[in-house]
């Protein structure tokens, strides 16, 4: 059982790295908007070294010392339940694809937003997280 969810981050030569969280489905738009929200005020969206780091470590937040839970791919995904969303560095855009999971690559594309406009619509305070 699990609540799976990937989040990708695209690097400027074209490669996906994916976080896949086990238990990572419940708000995860909202996750990684706060993510790229925090990433952006750091200012650090436009640098893909940096940026990637910090997203991936506050999408991990505390359990980055377990050995559950949070994994890591480049260019296919984890097990997943949901759409996942991808960040572009190229194109500072998120876009929302179907998954087929047989297949373990993304598919459709439903919707593409650029960073404000995700951030607006999906980051949460943190009391509302």
């Amino acid at each position: 059982m699990g609540d799976r969810a990937n989040f990708g981050i695209r690097q400027a030569d074209g490669n996906t790295i994916f976080v896949y969280g086990h238990w990572a489905g419940d708000g995860m738009l909202a996750k990684f908007a706060n993510a790229l929200e925090h990433t952006q005020n750091v200012g650090r969206i436009d640098d893909p070294a940096y940026g990637t780091r910090i997203i991936i470590s506050q999408l991990i937040g505390e359990d980055w010392s377990g050995e559950l839970g949070w994994g890591i791919t480049v260019n296919y995904l984890a097990d997943n339940e949901h759409k996942v969303p991808v960040y572009d560095f190229a194109l500072r855009e998120v876009t929302l694809y179907d998954y087929y999971w047989k297949s373990g690559v993304l598919t459709n594309a439903i919707v593409t937003f650029s960073l404000n406009e995700f951030i607006n619509k999906y980051a949460k305070t943190l009391m509302e997280v």
